[in-house]
C-alpha cells in the first residue's frame, strides 16, 4: 500500500507525555510528520541534519529550558517557525519568546481548534517564506555567475542592488542610475528612457557608452505590481568587443570599396576615350569588346557604392543630406552612365516629364544610386531592339517617378520578396547581381521618407516606381546640379 507523502515535519518538545500526545493529535489533520521529544538534548542531538517546519516547544524542561533549547536549535535551523506552548502567563515570558523570534505563545490549556489554526497560519507563512528564500537564492546565484551588470532600482531608479559585474564598483555603486547615464553623457539614452517611463511599454532596449569605452546594451523592464510599476530590472550586456569588431569591418568595406571605386573610375574613364576614338578609330569588334568592359566596370561602380551604402545603413553612419535638385538633370546623369548599357543591343530610353517644376529636395547622390539600379535593372532585363520608357508625373499627394521595360517580367511569386536583400531573379535569366541593388534602392527611398514599389505582368514587362510624397519633397525653383 502507497503512503501518501506528507507535508514536512513538526517537532514537539515537552517532558510531559499528555500534553505531547494531545498535541500530536491535534496536528494530525495536517499531514505532517509529528516529531515528539521528551528531552531537548536529545532532539538538539539527533536532529542537527533534520528540516524542521515548525517547533512545539514547551519552557520548563530538565536539563535545560525552552529558551535555550530555542537558542542553540535555531543555530542550526535558521527561519525555522518556533511556537512557545507553556502553562506559565508571565508577561516576561511572553516577551522573551518573541524577542527570540517566536511565531506564537500559546498558553496551557489550550483549544484544540484555536491552536490548529494557529500552527496551519504558521506553517503557510513559512512556506510561502521558503518559496521566497528559494527565489532569493535563484537571485543571488544570478547575481554571483551573470557576466551581466544586474540592477534592481526603486520607481525614481535608486539603486536597490547591483552585481557591478561591468560598471565600476567606487565609481557607480548605489547611485541613482539615472545619475550614472548623466555622468556619461548619454542624452539621447535618458529621452529614450523618459519616453518609456510615460510609456505603457513594459521593457525597452537601446545602447550607452560609459567611461568612453566600453560599448553596452542595456535593457530595462519594469516591475509591475497590479499593473503599476513597483521598480525596474536593468541588465547590461557588454558589447565592447563586437562593436570593435563591427567598426573594424566597416572600416574595411568602407576602405576597400573606396579603393576599388578609384581605379574603376580610372579604368571606365579610359575605355570611353577608346570608345570615343580619342587614340584612333576602332573597328566593330574592338567597339564591341570596349563596350562590353565598360558594363562592367560601370557595374562594379554601382555594386560598391550599393556595398558601401548597405554598411552605412546597418551601423547607423548613413547620413541623408537633401537640397534641392533637378529629377530631370539627375536621371539624364545617370543616362549618360549607362548609356553603353543600351547601346550593347541597340535598345533606347524614352524620358516623359509631365510635370513643369522638377526641382525637388533630395540626396542627389543616393537618388542617382537609386535611380541607377532600378534603370540599369530594366536595360538588362530587356531584349534587344526594345525601349525602357521613364515618366514623371504629379498625383495629388506625390511627385511619381517610374521606369517600364518591354522584358519578361517577373514571376508573381517574387513579387513579394523581390525588394528583400539579396533577392533577385537572376536564375531564371542567366545573369549575375549582387542582388543589393533593389534592397538599396528601397532603402535610399525610406530614408527620404518615399516608397518603392512594382507592377510586373509575365511577357509584359516590368514597372518600377519611386515615389516622393510632396509634403517631405517641397518643389523650388532654386536647383543644385
Amino acid at each position: 500500500m502507497r503512503m501518501e507523502k506528507t507535508k514536512g515535519k513538526i517537532l514537539i518538545v515537552d517532558d510531559n507525555s499528555l500534553n505531547v500526545e494531545l498535541l500530536a493529535a491535534t496536528l494530525a489533520p495536517l499531514n505532517y510528520d509529528i516529531l515528539t521529544y521528551a528531552s531537548p538534548q536529545k532532539a538538539l542531538k539527533e536532529l542537527k541534519n533534520t528540516k524542521i517546519d515548525a517547533v512545539l516547544i514547551d519552557i520548563i524542561m530538565p536539563g535545560i529550558d525552552g529558551f535555550m533549547f530555542v537558542e542553540k536549535f535555531l543555530k542550526t535551523h535558521q527561519n525555522t517557525p518556533v511556537i512557545f506552548v507553556s502553562a506559565h502567563t508571565a508577561k516576561e515570558n511572553k516577551i522573551r519568546g518573541y524577542n527570540m523570534g517566536s511565531f506564537a505563545y500559546i498558553e496551557k490549556p489550550f483549544d484544540v481548534n484555536t491552536i490548529r489554526a494557529q500552527i496551519q497560519s504558521v506553517l503557510k507563512l513559512k512556506k510561502t517564506q521558503d518559496e521566497l528564500l528559494g527565489e532569493k537564492e535563484k537571485l543571488d546565484c544570478i547575481f554571483k555567475f551573470s557576466s551581466n551588470e544586474i540592477i534592481l532600482t526603486d520607481t525614481d531608479f535608486n539603486i536597490i542592488s547591483q552585481n557591478n559585474k561591468i560598471l565600476d564598483k567606487k565609481k557607480y555603486s548605489a547611485r541613482n542610475f539615472l545619475e550614472i547615464l548623466n555622468i556619461n553623457n548619454q542624452t539621447e539614452a535618458l529621452d529614450n528612457l523618459n519616453k518609456f517611463i510615460c510609456s505603457e511599454q513594459k521593457q525597452t532596449s537601446f545602447r550607452v557608452i560609459i567611461d568612453k569605452k566600453k560599448y553596452i546594451k542595456t535593457n530595462i523592464s519594469k516591475i509591475l505590481t497590479e499593473s503599476n510599476a513597483s521598480g525596474f530590472l536593468i541588465v547590461m550586456d557588454d558589447r565592447t568587443e563586437e562593436i570593435k569588431i563591427e567598426h573594424q569591418r566597416d572600416n574595411f568595406i568602407e576602405t576597400l570599396t573606396h579603393d576599388l571605386k578609384t581605379p574603376v573610375i580610372a579604368e571606365t574613364r579610359a575605355l570611353e576615350l577608346l570608345y570615343e576614338g580619342s587614340f584612333g578609330k576602332l573597328n566593330t569588334e574592338q567597339t564591341d569588346i570596349i563596350k562590353e568592359m565598360l558594363n562592367s566596370s560601370h557595374y562594379l561602380t554601382r555594386m560598391t557604392d550599393n556595398i558601401l551604402l548597405r554598411y552605412k545603413f546597418e551601423n547607423g553612419s548613413h547620413n541623408t543630406i537633401k537640397q534641392p535638385c533637378s529629377l530631370k538633370l539627375t536621371i539624364e546623369s545617370c543616362l549618360e552612365t549607362l548609356k553603353y548599357l543600351f547601346e550593347a543591343e541597340n535598345k533606347t530610353v524614352k524620358l516623359n516629364t509631365c510635370i513643369e517644376n522638377d526641382i525637388l529636395e533630395f540626396d542627389e547622390r543616393e537618388i542617382k544610386i537609386a535611380l541607377t539600379n532600378i534603370i540599369a535593372n530594366a536595360a538588362e532585363y530587356s531584349p534587344p531592339e526594345s525601349s525602357v520608357t521613364i515618366t514623371i508625373q504629379k498625383t495629388e499627394n506625390n511627385i511619381e517617378l517610374s521606369v517600364e521595360d518591354e522584358g519578361s517580367g517577373i514571376p508573381e511569386d517574387k513579387l513579394n520578396t523581390i525588394f528583400d536583400e539579396h533577392a533577385h531573379i537572376n536564375k531564371r535569366f542567366k545573369k549575375v547581381s549582387s542582388g543589393l541593388g533593389l534592397f538599396i534602392t528601397k532603402k535610399i527611398m525610406e530614408a527620404h521618407n518615399g516608397t518603392v514599389n512594382v507592377e510586373s505582368c509575365r511577357g509584359k514587362g516590368s514597372k518600377f516606381t519611386l515615389v516622393f510624397p510632396i509634403k517631405q519633397f517641397s518643389p523650388t525653383n532654386t536647383v543644385h546640379n
